[in-house]
């Protein structure tokens, strides 16, 4: 059976012999890059393309298929990158067509294992598809479909590849922006989510590159200090300072590089950020404050920002899929989550397809009085105050969630009601021994009725109560304050989740609510 990847998404490959190939409505290439943990080639002879067509464990055959025998893959490999590039018989400036690339992966005998349509933007001219990747003595392969606007140069270059020709010349995009960078809303959570992608392997590459000059620094210092009756010689304080200008020469070289990618990247965040669906944007966006702002359906929710100590500025968004497949938790005291929790609600609200979504909501603290009586007009009830009301409305809301399933089943839209949001606060503190069960049928069945679940609250009950326990585990949790450490499906590294919280200034959070309720 085949298995259909999405971007993003990983599976256990059945068999160390496969087949890689792709089609595509253009003539293309395909190549393969033998990488180490780092996403760094392991020399220039492990890249097999159509001039150098075989290494250890990979080989390309006549008719633009790459074998690959995984048990024969040099040891010291960590991955292995499925890349397709335009045809150099072909004008090399067209870019890949931004649909109808297909990657497949099929066993020794030519059956089927895996697919994936890879998303383009459009202006690619290389793009890596698949990445067979070491689990133990097992292989998985990922759908990356990252493309290269610089073609097979530019990625070879970001993968450690020297490349004898000049990197052809991309045009910086103007200080205007907008019309540079082209984004179809409807794949604007994509675009964030390669961004997040560049970052990740820029970072990588930073990190490796310092490692490294660290580890060299300290064997040559240990070298120098190796024979005890030169170790306080002149010609070893020679060597050490020599040492030194290697290692501070590597270092700068690393950290020049990455200051580049990351100014780009920046940029382009400040490009797109006008041009994203609200749902994505910052709340400095112009999105938020322009009437006319784009209603194109979004696939995308932002979350907040990810960044790590040690990469100084960097700063990129941190996306999920809408709609939510599971509910958000928001952990952490009331008061202190409602900023946060207005900031997902608003985007959820400005993400939903329905034309007016409705807002269920239980807040015993009064604590998001902020963010319901300024979207009083969206509240399809009362906000439930009193704790002897809850097990009340979370009953009708899952008898409503049960009907409106039913009514899908048998075809009777009209029945089924818009997108609606229920947000559950100060949980679980005065809520029934019964709410949590309740609470679970909405998250299993909500999401295939257009209803969205956020909870709010204290997550320490889930060690004595086995609801609440089930609730966390599939939960996406969010700090309200503290540190959510996010590792990135690239790289493995570390980052630290900053989560957004709807703007303290009072005329800015007004234009942002506003745009909700149309005044």
């Amino acid at each position: 059976m085949t298995i259909h990847l999405a971007a993003g998404q990983n599976t256990v490959l059945p068999s160390h012999s496969v087949r890689f190939q792709a089609v595509n409505a253009s003539p293309i290439d395909v190549s393969v890059l033998v990488v180490d943990g780092n996403l760094r080639a392991l020399s220039s002879d492990h890249f097999v393309f159509y001039n150098a067509r075989s290494a250890a464990g990979v080989t390309l055959d006549d008719g633009n298929v790459i074998r690959l025998d995984l048990g024969e893959v040099d040891g010291t490999a960590s991955a292995v990158l499925c890349v397709v590039s335009v045809d150099p018989a072909t004008d090399e400036g067209t870019p890949l067509p931004r649909s109808g690339l297909s990657a497949t992966l099929s066993d020794e005998y030519g059956a089927p294992l895996v697919a994936f349509e890879v998303p383009l933007v459009g202006s690619e001219t290389a793009a890596i598809c698949l990445e067979l990747y070491r689990r133990g003595d097992a292989w998985k392969v990922r759908a990356v479909g990252q493309g290269y606007d610089g073609g097979l140069a530019e990625l070879l270059t970001r993968h450690g590849v020297e490349v004898d020709e000049p990197e052809p010349t991309v045009p910086a995009p103007t200080p205007a922006g907008p019309a540079a960078v082209p984004l179809d809303p409807a794949h604007s959570f994509e675009r964030a989510w390669m961004i997040f992608e560049d970052a990740a392997r820029s970072a990588a590459s930073f990190r490796a590159s310092r490692d490294y000059a660290q580890a060299r620094l300290d064997d040559e210092l240990s070298a120098s200090v190796a024979d005890q009756s030169t170790r306080n010689s002149p010609a070893a304080a020679g060597l050490q300072a020599r040492a030194q200008e290697r290692h501070d020469a590597l270092l700068a070289e690393a950290q020049s590089k990455f200051a580049g990618e990351t100014t780009q990247l920046a940029e382009e965040l400040r490009v797109i950020d006008p041009l994203l669906p609200r749902s994505l944007a910052t709340f400095e966006s112009t999105s938020w404050s322009a009437r006319d702002a784009s209603s194109a359906r979004t696939d995308g929710l932002r979350l907040g920002e990810l960044s790590a100590p040690d990469l100084g500025d960097l700063r990129v968004p941190f996306c999920v899929h809408y709609p939510l497949a599971r509910p958000l938790w928001i952990v952490g005291d009331s008061a202190e989550a409602a900023p946060v929790v207005a900031a997902l609600a608003v985007r959820m609200l400005v993400a939903s397809a329905a034309a007016t979504p409705t807002l269920e909501v239980v807040d015993l603290s009064g604590s998001l009085r902020a963010l319901t009586e300024p979207l009083a007009a969206l509240l399809a009830a009362p906000v439930v105050t009193i704790a002897a009301d809850i097990s009340a409305r979370l009953a009708a809301l899952s008898d409503s969630v049960d009907l409106a399933e039913m009514a899908a089943r048998n075809g009777i839209a009209d029945t089924v009601p818009s997108s609606r949001l229920v947000i559950l606060n100060d949980f679980p503190h005065g809520y029934g021994a019964e709410d949590a069960a309740r609470i679970l049928h909405l998250a299993d069945h909500g999401p295939a009725v257009g209803t969205s679940l956020i909870i709010v609250g204290d997550d320490s009950a889930a060690e004595t109560d086995p609801g609440v326990a089930v609730l966390e585990r599939i939960a996406q949790q969010v700090p309200s304050l503290g540190v959510l450490t996010v590792s990135d499906p690239w790289t493995g590294n570390q980052w630290i989740l900053t989560p957004d919280r709807l703007p303290a200034d009072p005329l800015q959070r007004a234009s942002v609510l506003d745009s909700l309720t149309g005044r």
